[in-house]
């Protein structure tokens, strides 16, 4: 996801912070430390206060990467690659290669998640019951029950929420994986999930204007900006489904760029410039070291560099690393080349045939072979 910070690598898993989880984690620190926790113990200092709150905080967004590993865990088990894991302004999010190959794949990588909030969950809601019993000899355990019944009942909250059967919820992965299953079409199942996720999130919609009108609760906002949300991850996944059923079984070597143009390892960017890019109108060239292809120096990597250290500057400081790369082969189809662009900062895509390049793959290419079936009335 554009935007984002690794702060970590769990199980060979990317973990990374978008810039809008900072807005949700200060308006849920906010929310504790000045309403939730005050209420709850007027007693405590606001220095308690703040700490006990930034830690309920750090442990709620915990269990949500716990909620996401789960899922990205049970995926790489059915042969799904998962490149990373994103806590954002909604949640988290687990970045998949792929769609799950079949229902049984689908239906226990979804419930993985909601099972893991609930087991979290109790464990919250046992351990603030075997605090409290506690109290009288101990009263500094105190803190501890509370962040306990708090952690215990938003993830039971949490689990039975992503169980609401609208797709991209989790419970709309169930849905779609029983219906696929039932009906042996994904397509359709995809089109029930989703339609589920927009009725869901009209009436998410309607529940936050309501409450925001009537009863003067700005939480209604919020009601308002999940519903947008699903509306449009659901609408998406329809339009993702068509996509996929009109590029049909069509290969990447139909549409691959194969005359490639290579830039030696060592070029400057001013010679890459006058003797490729320009002559030969290119967005990208790939970056080779004797036989062997190390990176992709795109014109974005260019624009990085100002113009009077071009000619002094080696393109292997700008270029992008073939393992930071996506890659498919000739054979791969445009629906798995559209799932790596998914997952890639790039508009190309290395082809690769036994490890050495045969072509690029341009985004646009793949767009243009749409519309170009759109306009055809092509299904």
């Amino acid at each position: 996801m554009p935007g984002s910070l690794l702060i970590a690598r769990l199980f060979g898993i990317d973990v990374r912070i978008h810039f809008s989880w900072f807005v949700i984690f200060g308006l849920i620190l906010l929310t504790l430390s000045g309403q939730y926790l005050p209420e709850l113990r007027p007693d405590w200092s606001d220095e308690k206060t703040l700490i006990v709150a930034a830690v309920t905080a750090l442990l709620f967004f915990t269990s949500i990467l716990a909620h996401e590993l789960a899922h990205s865990l049970v995926a790489r088990r059915f042969g799904m690659t998962v490149s990373s894991i994103t806590l954002f302004l909604f949640g988290g999010v687990s970045n998949l290669a792929k769609e799950p190959p079949t229902p049984k794949a689908e239906f226990l990588m979804a419930a993985a998640g909601p099972f893991t909030s609930f087991v979290i969950g109790g464990a919250g809601i046992g351990l603030a019951f075997l605090v409290q019993e506690r109290l009288a000899f101990s009263p500094t355990l105190d803190p501890v029950g509370v962040v306990a019944s708090y952690l215990g009942l938003i993830n039971v909250t949490l689990g039975v929420f992503n169980l609401i059967p609208g797709f991209p919820l989790d419970g709309g992965r169930v849905l779609r994986s029983i219906v696929w299953a039932i009906r042996g079409d994904r397509a359709a199942a995809t089109t029930v999930a989703a339609r589920g996720g927009q009725v869901v999130a009209a009436l998410l919609f309607g529940y936050g204007v309501y409450s925001f009108f009537q009863k003067e609760n700005f939480g209604g906002i919020w009601f308002a900006l999940i519903a947008y949300f699903l509306y449009n991850a659901a609408t998406a996944s329809m339009t993702q489904e068509r996509i996929a059923g009109a590029l049909g079984g069509v290969k990447v070597a139909t549409l691959m760029r194969g005359d490639q143009h290579m830039a030696s390892s060592g070029m400057t960017i001013g010679r890459l410039v006058r003797e490729i890019v320009i002559p030969y109108n290119l967005r990208a060239v790939p970056v080779q070291r004797g036989d062997q292809v190390i990176g992709l120096v795109t014109i974005s990597d260019l624009k990085k560099v100002d113009q009077s250290a071009w000619d002094t500057t080696p393109i292997d400081q700008v270029m992008t690393g073939t393992e930071n790369l996506a890659t498919v082969t000739p054979e791969d189809t445009l629906v798995t080349a559209l799932e790596r662009f998914g997952t890639s900062e790039h508009p190309l895509l290395l082809v690769l045939s036994r490890s050495s390049l045969v072509g690029i793959l341009d985004r646009e290419s793949v767009v243009g072979y749409l519309r170009m079936r759109e306009s055809l009335g092509l299904r």
